[in-house]
């Protein structure tokens, strides 16, 4: 579950605006001829929160098939509630179940599960280290607090745990430096927390704002991240608007910030261009483009809609928005060009919330 569930259990007040798209494509098609799943994009569907199961979609680039739950079809087993997040690392695919409390790993080419990952505690995102290690950033039992598990790769255990800030999310790696987005889990926190991904140790905590998020790196160098601010007691304002903020990694200081003015928005969804030049980012019903060089905010929309989860593909720079209508029944990808303009849209499981570009 994203930034948007964390105030659906608290306040039972959600701030989408989401919108249907077209038809279902067969999910019982293969991606390609031998059944592999090559070049394309995962999108990872959450599954109906606390009942029901999550899923994986895959989407064809070349053919433009669409295969559905294809952990079921791969494994005849279902996936598990809620499905986070997804990513490759060393042809392995890391897939994060949220409530079921494990990591799923398959084979990145036809979704065979090899190992289950568990000891983890609400689990977020996984990020490969090298051969031998990996990280995962969980919430814990409570969701109340923070930490990155140590996962051995050869053994697919946990081998220790580093304290982080509440609510651990997204990472990104610079140098040997790993950088954690910490948005508070159930509660609030406001710092990046940095890991030593040598010794595992955290180097420092750099405050960029209210509960941080998105996280990404650009042609520089350097560090972009994503603040969605800070709700009120009774959630009928943020008490904090969101920032956008700028770390440069070389002395782990916070360089820029951009304050967003919305008192009942809070920007989401931060991402990148492939020439990392050009961030992304939902916020007020609609998706805006922030270049790296500029000195303000865009006033101006790039699409006049908002999205549960988006992406962007680093092939064609295709933006993918997720949309999870209801809820409670199957939700739809709608792609963009580069420029904005409307490609198509195709069907996936309940709840899409996030991509992984293959």
């Amino acid at each position: 579950m994203n930034q948007t569930k964390k105030w659906l259990a608290l306040s039972s007040i959600a701030f989408i605006v989401l919108i249907n798209g077209c038809k279902k494509a067969d999910p019982t098609n293969a991606s390609s001829s031998s059944g592999v799943y090559g070049s394309g994009i995962f999108v990872t569907c959450e599954g109906v929160f606390g009942s029901g199961t999550g899923t994986v979609s895959f989407y064809n680039r070349s053919s433009g098939v669409v295969n559905n739950d294809i952990f079921q079809t791969a494994n005849s087993l279902p996936l598990g509630n809620v499905v986070q997040s997804m990513s490759i690392y060393n042809g392995k695919g890391y897939v994060v179940v949220n409530n079921g409390a494990k990591v799923e790993v398959v084979n990145a080419a036809n979704f065979k599960s090899s190992a289950t990952i568990t000891g983890v505690s609400q689990p977020r995102y996984f990020f490969g280290i090298d051969n031998n290690k990996a990280y995962v950033s969980e919430w814990g039992s409570t969701g109340l607090n923070g930490a990155v598990k140590v996962i051995n790769l050869s053994t697919n255990t946990v081998s220790s745990t580093i304290n982080t800030g509440k609510g651990a999310e997204k990472m990104v790696k610079s140098g040997n430096s790993v950088y954690v987005t910490c948005k508070g889990g159930f509660d609030n926190d406001s710092v990046v927390t940095v890991i030593n991904s040598i010794t595992d140790v955290v180097s420092t905590s750099i405050n960029v704002g209210p509960n941080p998020d998105g996280i990404q790196i650009d042609a520089n160098g350097k560090i972009w991240v994503l603040c969605g601010g800070r709700w009120n007691s009774s959630f009928t304002a943020l008490a904090e608007t969101g920032k956008l903020v700028r770390i440069n990694p070389s002395n782990n200081t916070v360089e820029q910030t951009f304050t967003f003015s919305s008192t009942s928005s809070t920007p989401s969804n931060l991402s990148i261009n492939s020439a990392k030049n050009k961030l992304y980012y939902t916020y007020d019903g609609s998706v805006y483009t922030h270049d790296i060089s500029a000195t303000g905010l865009s006033s101006a929309a790039f699409i006049n809609r908002s999205f549960y989860g988006m992406g962007i593909d680093p092939v064609n720079d295709f933006l993918y928005g997720a949309d999870a209508g209801n809820f409670s029944s199957n939700g739809y990808v709608i792609r963009f060009n580069n420029v904005g303009g409307k490609v198509d849209s195709f069907m996936v499981g309940v709840i899409p919330n996030g991509f992984f570009f293959k």
